[in-house]
């Protein structure tokens, strides 16, 4: 998905109920980039910050929470998987936009 000015890869699980074929609910996660300078080894000799040594890791951040409708977790009605995804990706815009304003 696009968000904002960059491409940043969002995975979606979709499951459907066993009971009820309209019902859905979702896991969404978000890949991060995180850098990350080890202490121990990027510490000199009198304590200095040395910042040589890095560790770049990319990460799926869970962020389902942003679905504020508790009914989400059980499950919600939608008359097809395409419509529940629409309805995901308006989610994940909202957050998103809420991201870059601050």
């Amino acid at each position: 998905m696009e968000l904002g000015q960059t491409v940043r890869p969002i995975r979606i699980e979709v499951f459907k109920s066993e009971e009820a074929c309209s019902r859905f609910r979702a896991r969404i996660w978000v890949q991060n980039m995180y850098n990350l300078y080890p202490a121990y080894i990027n510490t000199g000799p009198q304590g200095q910050d040395l910042h040589q040594v890095h560790s770049s890791d990319e990460l799926n951040q869970d962020i389902t929470y942003i679905v504020e409708d508790p009914a989400f977790l059980e499950g919600v009605e939608f008359e097809s998987e395409g419509a529940f995804v629409e309805s995901l990706q308006a989610h994940i815009l909202k957050y998103q936009k809420a991201i870059n304003a601050n």
